[in-house]
């Protein structure tokens, strides 16, 4: 018997394996990237038009991704967002420009903060015009710091070596600003009552005086320069900014801090804020609460009137608008806040702006207004420029987004 022996088949070649090409994967994740960040370049350098001076209807809610640098123009509005410890946020020094739109961080002020500030950038108050702030230096700086807005421009001003000094208010030519001296660290939050020496501090010099008060925790200068109001460790006192002709103001200021802005533009009245403890009953139980009342000093008379701000438990007075109409801000439970405009002889208030305070339940502190644009401001809706850091962000989450849906749906080409 013969036996064929049959040649098994020889195995089949593996197949090459399939691969989805990455070409239009990149195509679309660039142009994903540059259709978010592109526009918010664009928007960073180019702010809407306006006639004149804006704020915002709503101002920004906090934000992670606000761009530090130049706000290109004088601004508006500078203030602290966020305060003390809240979820997930780091105090900022924010300047919104008076195109109403426009946020940057002032990273000069951040980088003087103290380390008992818990945070907080460095105080500041802002001119009249709104083209400079006034930065403290109170960790023995020697220095306030000078900072242009418009040009992002800084000059250091001497106050004597190893000194400390904090910005209170400043005169609407801008070259006179009152500050508190101190020797070492001056810092709210190790010094409640926040006590020093009051000067007078000449920009352009570098001239101090000294004012032979004691104690003083606050104090205010009169628009024109002429004058300044001070709360001591004696009491409220007025005198000219030479340091002469002091005296007593009237008793229910006594104790009440001096805000930047507290003279009215004409130099006759004065705004202060009363908190006062009140029991509220809620569903929950009793609770501790305050209540916030306007004082309005009319100074050529010597009287005081009070007006109870109905159903806010919180308040500031940021200045004036005119000489009969107090800007004030609100605060409630959550955070956020309004800007109110509010009749300085009836009480009577008027909201013309919000805040919310978003996701992280920051809120807005220690605003300081440009004095002398406010009775300019038109408040209207306004889009929000926080820089283009956002965009740049935004614009990696479209394209990778973008990028990997076109390569999932892409067919396998052979390799």
């Amino acid at each position: 018997m013969t036996t064929v022996t049959v040649a098994a088949d020889p195995p089949a070649a593996p197949r090459p394996k399939k691969r989805k090409p990455l070409l239009p994967a990149l195509i679309a994740g660039a142009v994903g990237f540059a259709a978010v960040a592109v526009p918010a370049l664009i928007a960073s350098r180019t702010p809407p038009p306006s006639s004149s001076p804006v704020f915002p209807a709503e101002v920004a809610t906090y934000s992670w991704f606000v761009s530090h640098g130049d706000l290109g123009m004088p601004a508006t509005m500078i203030y602290q967002n966020g305060i003390g410890v809240e979820f997930m946020d780091f105090p900022q020094a924010v300047a919104l420009g008076v195109d109403g739109s426009t946020y940057r961080r002032l990273g000069a002020a951040e980088q003087r903060s103290v380390p008992t500030d818990q945070g907080d950038p460095a105080a500041m108050v802002l001119s009249a015009d709104g083209t400079f702030a006034v930065i403290a230096g109170a960790n023995g700086h020697g220095s306030v710091l000078v900072r242009s807005l418009v040009d992002g421009t800084d000059r250091e001003v001497s106050i004597g070596a190893g000194r400390s000094a904090v910005p209170l208010s400043i005169a609407s030519d801008g070259d006179h600003v009152l500050v508190l001296l101190g020797d070492g660290e001056m810092s709210r939050y190790t010094d409640p009552a926040f006590s020093g020496t009051l000067a007078l501090l000449e920009l352009s010099s570098g001239d101090l005086l000294e004012y032979p008060l004691e104690g003083v925790t606050s104090a205010a200068l009169a628009p024109d320069g002429s004058r300044v109001v001070a709360q001591t460790s004696q009491g409220a006192v007025m005198m000219d900014a030479a340091g002469h002709s002091i005296h007593e103001l009237p008793a229910e200021l006594t104790g009440q801090a001096f805000g930047d802005d507290a003279w009215s533009p004409d130099g006759t009245r004065l705004v202060t804020l009363v908190h006062e403890p009140v029991w509220v009953e809620k569903p929950t139980g009793r609770t501790l609460t305050s209540s916030a009342t306007l004082q309005i000093s009319a100074l050529p008379a010597g009287t005081t009137t009070m007006l109870a701000l109905a159903g806010v438990e919180y308040a500031t007075a940021l200045g004036w608008r005119d000489d009969d109409t107090v800007v004030l801000q609100t605060y409630s439970e959550d955070n956020s806040a309004e800007f109110q405009w509010v009749d300085a002889d009836t009480g009577a208030a008027q909201t013309f702006s919000t805040y919310e305070s978003g996701f992280t339940a920051a809120s807005i502190g220690s605003a300081d207004l440009a004095r002398d644009l406010i009775r300019e401001w038109a408040v209207e809706d306004r889009p929000v420029d926080q820089g283009w850091t956002l965009g740049i962000l935004g614009g990696i989450a479209v394209g990778a987004t973008a990028g990997l849906v076109v390569w999932a749906v892409t067919r396998r080409r052979e390799g």
